[in-house]
């Protein structure tokens, strides 16, 4: 598996290794990983924030069914870990990637800091930006 040439230029997303069927990413200084499949390239970014608040897990998730241009977006919480997930094209310019991935990282950031807000801790070894 190898990332779309068109991301593979960004010069601020580097693949660190290679794990099964993932890539594993750092997205400017953000940990992340990427998987390729039929639909697309699914982008899944390490909030950091580790989830045992379902109440505040329901709550964002009506949010981001709520906001029609997260139509994309999807969380994933993995070993308690919540991960903001963005399915892209493959065929996407780095130009739209990194569009792509700066909109992703925006929502990443304020995923962080309304759990830092509702009492959520962060794992210490994310790498998730502030």
């Amino acid at each position: 598996m190898k990332l779309p040439d068109s991301l593979a230029a960004l010069d601020w997303v580097h693949v660190t290794k290679e794990h099964s069927d993932r890539l594993i990413l750092d997205v400017g200084e953000q940990r992340a990983w990427c998987g390729c499949y039929p639909q697309g390239i699914c982008i899944a970014m390490d909030t950091g924030l580790i989830v045992a608040d379902i109440d505040w897990l329901q709550r964002v998730c009506l949010w981001f069914a709520s906001v029609r241009t997260c139509i994309n977006d999807s969380l994933l919480v993995e070993n308690e870990r919540l991960f903001l997930l963005r399915l892209n094209y493959a065929t996407l310019t780095s130009i739209e990637w990194e569009n792509s991935l700066n909109k992703q990282q925006d929502i990443a950031d304020w995923l962080i800091r309304f759990g830092e807000k509702s009492g959520l801790s962060i794992h210490q070894h994310s790498g998730a930006s502030r």
